[in-house]
């Protein structure tokens, strides 16, 4: 697939979600260890950390191979909220120059996502464009469904949510019939991102039922967690409050199976927003009390703080 550059700029990911794993399977190297890798990482962020450590150090260092191993690495870390580790890690190759076009790009959007958490949003959205820019300085680059998803997920950053819904409704119509797990998966989370953000609720709800569908077929339980999780968040929008609390209870089922802790803690103060929103703050205190706030990134402070001044 070919795509024109100049159109790149209008067609540029929360979060929660990278794609970085699939890249592995265009690797002309030892198949059986790719595979190996590839499902480790898929299936089990923390486990992946264990692995991909030695797979680096037995690894030629800078060689293709070596830098597909450093992309599961970030999004491991990524996954698992470790964003202080992750931005050390990230800052060694922010601004290097002989690094393969992927590579560069997924760092960048990375790099800006942990600084708008932090509240930086100048700069991330400087580094943002800095991906977009990036694939703009390529002459001629076939680009892959899943680097356009990434593209997609830059723009839901930048707040251009008109031009990223769009593009992924391209998408899925042109590989509707495309069974790649990753891909569906990512594509469906990040179309959930956009339909939530121009206010299209009950098509956000199916779209968030196709994404737990390639979450179970993908495997990973902690995936499967945020899929669930952002389905009940759905459900909470619509104020379908019954349909919501059942797929909160699942999300925590599957985040404590997964030491998924930032969801099982986010679903735990949906729950109080709830009970609150239902009048009842004295069921809202008790869930809010269960909340792990050491699961959660500082820029949750603030939205914490807000809920507790609600149920006090």
């Amino acid at each position: 697939m070919y795509m024109d550059i100049s159109a790149v700029k209008l067609i540029i990911i929360s979060l929660f979600l990278f794609i970085f794993p699939s890249a592995l399977l265009t690797l002309k190297a030892d198949k059986d260890v790719l595979l190996d890798i590839h499902q480790i990482c898929n299936s089990s962020p923390s486990q992946c950390l264990l692995e991909i450590d030695g797979k680096l150090r037995t690894t030629p260092f800078k060689s293709r191979v070596w830098f597909q191993y450093k992309l599961y690495q970030f999004d491991a870390l990524f996954r698992l909220v470790e964003l202080k580790k992750l931005k050390t890690e990230i800052a060694k190759w922010i601004d290097k120059e002989e690094v393969p076009l992927r590579f560069k790009i997924s760092i960048y959007i990375l790099y800006a996502k942990i600084i708008k958490t932090e509240g930086n949003h100048t700069l991330g959205d400087q580094y943002l464009n800095k991906a977009i820019n990036t694939l703009n300085s390529v002459n001629e680059v076939a680009v892959d469904p899943m680097i356009i998803v990434q593209i997609a997920n830059a723009l839901n950053y930048l707040n251009k949510n008109q031009q990223g819904y769009d593009m992924l409704i391209d998408l899925e119509k042109k590989y509707f019939k495309r069974n790649n797990v990753m891909f569906k998966l990512e594509l469906y989370e990040n179309l959930g991102h956009f339909s939530y953000r121009l206010g299209k609720l009950e098509e956000h709800i199916l779209l968030r039922i196709k994404a737990i569908t390639w979450a179970k077929q993908q495997g990973n339980i902690q995936r499967i967690a945020t899929a669930v999780y952002n389905l009940a968040r759905a459900y909470q929008m619509t104020k379908e409050y019954t349909q919501a609390i059942d797929y909160f209870d699942q999300a925590e089922q599957y985040a404590k199976k997964s030491a998924n802790y930032f969801t099982l803690s986010m679903s735990k103060f949906r729950r109080s927003e709830i009970e609150h929103n239902r009048g009842n703050n004295k069921k809202a205190r008790e869930y809010f009390r269960l909340i792990d706030k050491k699961a959660l990134p500082e820029s949750s402070d603030e939205m914490l703080n807000a809920l507790a001044r609600k149920i006090k």
